[in-house]
């Protein structure tokens, strides 16, 4: 049912208006529909998932925030990056097919189970192998500004970027050994522009601002290197991999092939 709509002043000098009172509820604005969102290195996975086969037990420890930045952003303070990238990151290992993908990320369940007596931990399956990793790097880099104004009226032009870094490992979890590791960075792009226009008319200044704003998804983009930085990983233990699916990461724009260190 829709809500009884009342009309009060708001502001008694210059306008009145029609709000809801605190007893009913308000009409909540419908916005996109919920979806999946891809990233360009999903067909990546895939060929991962074809191509590699990945045997074994697999699975995700932490993959921290290490980069200590924070943002006050929408009347709040928060991380700038995603907390869940080990989760992201298991999910991965899912789409890439691996043999056998448990759930390291949060025993708090299966522990209370144990503590319970209703479970015996000797059932579980024992790791082979382990990823792990941290975001560590994020650096704001001051990016070029334009303006031009004649008379009052002028176009604006600016843009922005940060630099995201992250290590990630493999870990052979019988002997700890360290099999494969890379490191990762993007930058991410911003940019805005706009048209003002101010004029005096008479004795009355008219203000006009245009603007429109870009700015590249920093938590999707770190879905991407997780993805990447998977591929990466197992093509190190597996050059075919690299042969298989290099041209997928190619026909990315902006995507250079880090070739594994020779050993």
């Amino acid at each position: 049912m829709r809500p009884i709509l009342k009309c009060v002043p708001l502001l008694p000098i210059i306008l009145t208006g029609c709000i809801a009172t605190s007893q009913e509820n308000v009409t909540l604005p419908k916005g996109p529909p919920v979806q999946t969102v891809s990233t360009p290195y999903d067909r990546l996975i895939a060929c991962v998932a074809d191509k590699a086969k990945l045997h074994g037990v697999w699975a995700v420890g932490d993959i921290v925030d290490a980069t200590g930045k924070f943002s006050s952003e929408f009347a709040g303070t928060g991380k700038y990056v995603s907390q869940g990238a080990g989760d992201m990151m298991q999910t991965t290992l899912i789409r890439a097919q691996a043999e056998s993908v448990v759930n390291r990320r949060d025993p708090r369940p299966v522990i209370t189970e144990i503590q319970l007596g209703i479970r015996d931990a000797k059932q579980f399956l024992l790791m082979d192998y382990y990823i792990t990793g941290s975001i560590n790097t994020l650096d704001f880099i001051p990016g070029a500004a334009a303006e031009v104004t004649i008379a009052g009226v002028g176009p604006r032009y600016r843009q922005n970027r940060a630099l995201v870094g992250l290590d990630l490992h493999l870990t052979d979890a019988r002997s700890s050994e360290v099999l494969a590791a890379v490191n990762i960075s993007k930058q991410i792009f911003a940019d805005e522009a706009g048209f003002g226009i101010g004029r005096f008319f008479g004795e009355t200044l008219v203000d006009i601002d245009i603007s429109g704003q870009n700015r590249e998804p920093l938590q999707l983009s770190l879905r991407s290197m997780l993805q990447f930085g998977l591929y990466e990983m197992l093509s190190q233990l597996n050059s075919d991999l690299r042969a298989d699916c290099q041209q997928i990461v190619e026909s990315i724009e902006g995507v250079e092939d880090n070739e594994a260190s020779p050993s």
